[in-house]
């Protein structure tokens, strides 16, 4: 086995192990990844000896070790946008209730950069690093708002959008009619239209040429069939992504004029 091989499979136990639940035996992380248990073990001793991976002294399974929770730590410290979004999500999390995400384009697909769990009754699994739907997602609207009609229907229209609520909006040209909605609100809704029971609202973070460089969204419990009141929390999504935007040096002219909309309406 060569070295771009080990480290491709280390990371493949890494993420596993990320992703469960629970602590795993070398032959269940085996069989799941179709990989020998020997290599397996072999992966798992390499990555216990560095503190990577621990294991669990009552059942002899592994979990993630100390080492692999401090990785991200940095970014949150250095990177501006992810340290400046993290006190935004906190503070929505924390105060209102609101469970918050950040998120950028990677391909196709939008990928969770931050996610903050509140204490309200739904919760929204979401891994750093994970992936997420573009069209079905108030996140994945505001990224897509940002990009041009044509850059859209290239992005997406390889593939049938898929459907995965009765309200997920599956035909391209009726996604890329309701964006122009979103370029003149300045936010983006999602009615139950990626998880049912759940509705999101997105606002799109922008840098200092006024480009769109990552969505900020909350999600909470509610029905699209009641026509629920979503202006309170788009009011408090569009100004946290407002903040951030001045932060990387978005100039104020660019951005949604809240105080204007929200009166009016």
């Amino acid at each position: 086995m060569n070295t771009s091989q080990s480290l491709e499979r280390g990371l493949m136990v890494l993420e596993l192990l990320d992703a469960s639940p629970t602590a795993l035996g070398v032959r269940e992380m085996a069989r799941r990844l179709e990989i020998s248990t020997t290599i397996v073990q072999r992966l798992v001793n390499t990555l216990t000896e560095f503190h990577y991976l621990e294991q669990v002294a009552e059942t002899r399974r592994y979990r993630i070790g100390p080492r692999a929770l401090g990785l991200g730590s940095s970014l949150l410290r250095h990177d501006k946008l992810i340290s400046s979004a993290n006190a935004e999500l906190q503070v929505l999390a924390n105060e209102h209730g609101l469970s918050g995400f950040l998120c950028g384009v990677r391909g196709a697909s939008a990928v969770y950069l931050l996610a903050v769990q509140s204490s309200g009754p739904i919760a929204i699994t979401a891994i750093p690093g994970e992936a997420a739907y573009l069209h079905s997602t108030a996140m994945g609207k505001a990224l897509l708002a940002g990009m041009s009609d044509e850059a859209v229907n290239k992005l997406l229209g390889k593939e049938a959008l898929l459907k995965l609520t009765p309200r997920t909006i599956v035909s391209l040209p009726a996604l890329i009619e309701s964006l122009q909605e979103v370029r003149r609100l300045g936010y983006a809704t999602s009615l139950e239209e990626n998880l049912p029971g759940v509705i999101s609202i997105g606002a799109p973070v922008r840098n200092a040429d006024g480009e769109v460089v990552a969505g900020l969204s909350v999600a909470f419990a509610g029905s699209a069939a009641t026509a629920p009141d979503l202006r309170a929390p788009a009011r408090l999504v569009l100004d946290a992504a407002s903040r951030l935007s001045r932060g990387l040096g978005c100039p104020q002219s660019l951005l949604p004029q809240p105080d204007r909309q929200f009166n009016a309406a």
